[in-house]
């Protein structure tokens, strides 16, 4: 397997899963605006991602220096399939890496790619950086303490110990010698979390934190143009941007709306997103219909980022009742630039984001009735509203812009030993 179209060294090699366009939440736009920034700044970059996973997809048509070449980890615990399918993958990272000969290899994203890539990454001599998304350190470090294949129980049976490590005898000759089932943790590797509150609760997980440090995400500002509503509509409009799932607590927008209209403050709510558990869209329909709102409750799938723009200006409202206690959510943001007042629990970092009553609203999580008085109040405080949109918008562009988060991407890579070609 070889690249024609590769035809020079690359500076960073980045290995990712869902490289845009066929991401999977906010972590995969953070990697392409990575990608993307740091070409316009001069940087060879090549990307190493999954293959598309819908048939006949056209959507990758001469895409410079992106190789779409892995495949997501199946679902299982056998552990010969599990070798073979890192067996694999290993061998298309190796020819990747060969080829291009990077100066830094950048990981994101990486759960959903086979286990066996870090372990063998960990072992050569490229400088490693793993940009966290809020939960890749921990999985990594749990996955370093049991092993690839088989948790570490003291105490088993010898036979059972035995038969384990013929397994991974068998791992490393099969894969000639690329599978490192029982592995050390690169201690070089820098790790880039995107908020204080993602490294810390990393550090009480027993994440791998010695060489850590927080860059907070940067919005390409450009993207979400701000918007001022002359009013408040009649009746009021409330977005809510989440995947579909129990955590993301799209239920509470529901719950919202009802106590909204015991209020006699009519309201309308857009829940978008893309619907990861179906037992839970179905839930959110059958309180819908059980609350007689199906007037009032709209839900779509996932949009595009310009698509979203556009919403969040239509919208005077942005419910984020996400019960996640990490990562750092790109929601908020994006609300507060484009004149969207956000109202949130403090979770996936908006907490470091929203300042109470300055920038938006700080709730009790799982507190609607507090939501619902904020969200009155505001319809009575046309100038108050106004004033929280306008401050958040620049909160935004001062702390958050997407060149100074490049900015400061690039220093680390620099500090890795990258320089631009």
């Amino acid at each position: 397997m070889s690249f024609p179209h590769l035809n020079k060294k690359t500076t960073t090699l980045l290995i990712t899963a869902f490289y845009p366009p066929h991401h999977s939440g906010g972590f995969g736009l953070r990697c392409r605006d990575v990608a993307e920034g740091l070409r316009r700044r001069g940087h060879s970059l090549t990307i190493l991602t999954n293959r598309c996973e819908l048939r006949g997809c056209r959507e990758h048509q001469n895409e410079e220096r992106t190789l779409r070449l892995l495949a997501l980890r199946p679902a299982g615990d056998n552990p010969l399939q599990q070798i073979l399918f890192d067996r694999r993958e290993l061998l298309k990272v190796e020819r990747v890496v060969r080829q291009v000969q990077p100066r830094l290899i950048y990981l994101c994203h990486m759960q959903n790619l086979s286990n066996a890539i870090l372990p063998f990454l960990a072992g050569q001599p490229t400088p490693l950086i793993l940009d966290d998304g809020g939960s890749e350190l921990i999985y990594l470090s749990r996955l370093q303490k049991r092993g690839l294949y088989f948790y570490k129980n003291a105490g088993e049976p010898r036979l059972k110990t035995w038969l384990k490590r013929l397994v991974k005898t068998g791992a490393r000759l099969v894969s000639g010698g690329r599978i490192v089932p029982d592995w050390q943790w690169p201690e070089g590797m820098r790790v880039l979390f995107n908020s204080p509150s993602a490294l810390e609760h990393a550090r009480a997980q027993g994440g791998f934190v010695r060489n850590a440090l927080v860059i907070p995400s940067g919005l390409d500002i450009a993207r979400f143009p701000f918007k001022a509503a002359p009013r408040i509509h009649t009746p009021l409009k409330i977005i809510l941007p989440a995947r579909i799932k129990e955590q993301k607590g799209c239920l509470d927008g529901i719950l919202l709306v009802d106590e909204l209209r015991r209020r006699s403050v009519p309201a309308q709510l857009l829940i978008i997103g893309e619907a990861q558990s179906a037992a839970y869209l179905a839930l959110l329909r059958r309180e819908v219909e059980a609350r007689r709102l199906s007037g009032q409750v709209d839900i779509r799938t996932m949009a595009g980022q310009d698509e979203m723009s556009r919403l969040y200006r239509e919208h005077d409202f942005c419910f984020f009742p996400s019960s996640f206690k990490t990562g750092f959510s790109r929601v908020p943001l994006e609300a507060m630039a484009s004149g969207c007042l956000v109202l949130t629990y403090g979770n996936e970092g908006s907490r470091e984001v929203v300042q109470d009553g300055a920038t938006g609203y700080l709730l009790p999580e799982g507190d609607v009735a507090t939501a619902a008085e904020r969200v009155h109040a505001s319809t009575l405080d046309h100038a108050g509203y106004l004033r929280i949109l306008s401050t958040a918008r620049r909160q935004v562009e001062e702390r958050y812009s997407l060149e100074d988060y490049l900015q400061k991407v690039e220093a680390l890579l620099s500090r890795a030993g990258e320089t631009p070609s």
